[in-house]
């Protein structure tokens, strides 16, 4: 009988402990989804569909906008069209954030990843018609869908500039070159990526002498890439580029004007060279974007600087812009002169897009230099003029602070912060702003 005890007891025993064990596993289980609950998302872009005629079937299409774009809102902005989107979307928007918004190194712009439907559907939208080789092919609709039905929806929708980039990488590569061959003033620029230019026995090569007849003066950019592959058709295509090159030169024809480079990249892949032709192609079309430190100081007047960059005046149009490093180091380097006078009214007259980004390095300067009555009147101004724009608000919660006036300064930190939720700014931005908040006593 006491063995009998015993045993239940002990039974009981490892019953408990293992009932004890469990529970302190859910207890784990469950502080562990606490800790790793979800409490948002991140997206980097919007999908949106759109009803084709041309193509008799609904296409999707992937819209990135800059940083800028729900703040800045007198801008207007490049757009860059992908093709194969629903692939190459996601690196190339990410990229280009950082060249553009965070490293100035060319324009903000939109980016368009157009998708596909299915592979089969792809290689016909890729590919032009012919009766032998691609009976299928209908790269030219797809190209008219493009130009006649999908542009012009993202011109309805969005604050665009009126030069348009083309990309693609294979088989896109192919419909960007073709693309240029047959309707080259359909975008301002092209970018082939790795282009399959052996597709309907290498033909776009055979195109190229009578592209160069039938145009001049087309003042477009094409940026051509290839990995380390062979027998995509790149090198001689690229060799009937030159020789008609030196053929019109050699006769003094009408100029074609299509500013063209070539690379190849040894130690890149068919699949990893895309990343780097889109980085390398748009510095290429945007060259001379970035002005230094160096010639910025040397500038002596506005107008030096605004010849330096009247190529992307021209080119984007008249809500360009200005590069807002750029615009700084100028407001800096003129604020105690008389040319700060030039400079305002050529702001205000010709780059209006920038007239509060000039008012904003001044607030800042200002108080800088412990000027506070001139920053506050400055940054309260340009608050007045852009109330949606938080970097400006911020600027004028920065100078009441500076000022000493702390009941101000958190109001306009948590205006400002409301504002970047409500625009959708960037999340560290908006961390930024809630410091700002919390550490204004």
């Amino acid at each position: 009988m006491v063995y009998i005890s015993v045993q239940i007891a002990l039974s009981e025993l490892f019953l408990f402990m293992k009932l004890k064990s469990l529970y302190t596993l859910q207890l784990l289980l469950l502080s562990a989804y606490i800790q790793a609950q979800e409490i948002g998302s991140i997206e980097i872009g919007k999908r949106y569909a759109i009803r084709s005629e041309t193509l008799n079937e609904e296409r999707f299409y992937d819209i990135y906008l800059p940083a800028s774009y729900n703040s800045r809102i007198n801008a207007t902005y490049p757009v860059l069209y992908i093709m194969d989107g629903d692939y190459n979307f996601w690196y190339i928007a990410g990229m280009i954030e950082q060249m553009a918004s965070v490293g100035n190194k060319i324009p903000e712009m939109i980016v368009v990843g157009i998708a596909d439907n299915g592979h089969e559907n792809y290689i016909n939208n890729c590919t032009p018609y012919n009766k032998q080789k691609s009976p299928n092919g209908q790269s030219e609709k797809f190209l008219k869908f493009i130009a006649t039905e999908l542009r012009p929806q993202i011109e309805r929708m969005y604050r665009t500039a009126d030069f348009d980039i083309l990309a693609g990488h294979s088989l896109g590569g192919y419909f960007v070159i073709n693309a240029l061959l047959s309707e080259p003033k359909s975008f301002n620029a092209y970018i082939a990526i790795s282009p399959s230019l052996w597709k309907n026995d290498y033909e776009a090569e055979t195109q190229v002498e009578e592209f160069f007849k039938k145009n001049e003066n087309l003042n477009r950019y094409l940026y051509m890439s290839l990995g380390n592959e062979k027998g995509m058709g790149v090198y001689g295509f690229h060799n009937q580029m030159d020789i008609n090159t030196f053929a019109d030169e050699y006769y003094k024809n009408a100029p074609l004007c299509l500013h063209y480079a070539f690379k190849q990249y040894p130690n890149e892949n068919h699949n990893s060279v895309g990343l780097i032709t889109i980085n390398d192609g748009l510095k290429f079309i945007f060259e001379g974007y970035d002005v230094g430190e160096d010639e910025l100081s040397s500038m002596q007047t506005f107008k030096a600087y605004e010849e330096r960059i009247a190529k992307f005046v021209v080119m984007l149009g008249p809500n360009f812009r200005l590069p807002e490093n750029q615009l700084t180091a100028m407001v800096n380097k003129f604020c105690d002169s008389n040319e700060i006078a030039i400079l305002q009214e050529a702001i205000k007259e010709r780059y209006p897009a920038s007239l509060g980004d000039y008012y904003n390095a001044l607030a800042n300067i200002y108080m800088r230099n412990k000027k506070y009555d001139d920053a506050i009147k400055t940054a309260e101004q340009n608050y007045n003029l852009n109330p949606k724009t938080p970097e400006y608000i911020t600027t004028l919660a920065d100078v009441y602070l500076a000022g000493k006036e702390s009941d101000k300064a958190k109001a306009m930190y948590r205006k400002a912060l409301d504002m970047a939720y409500e625009i959708g700014a960037r999340q560290w931005y908006i961390n930024q702003l809630k410091a700002n908040v919390s550490n204004v006593k």
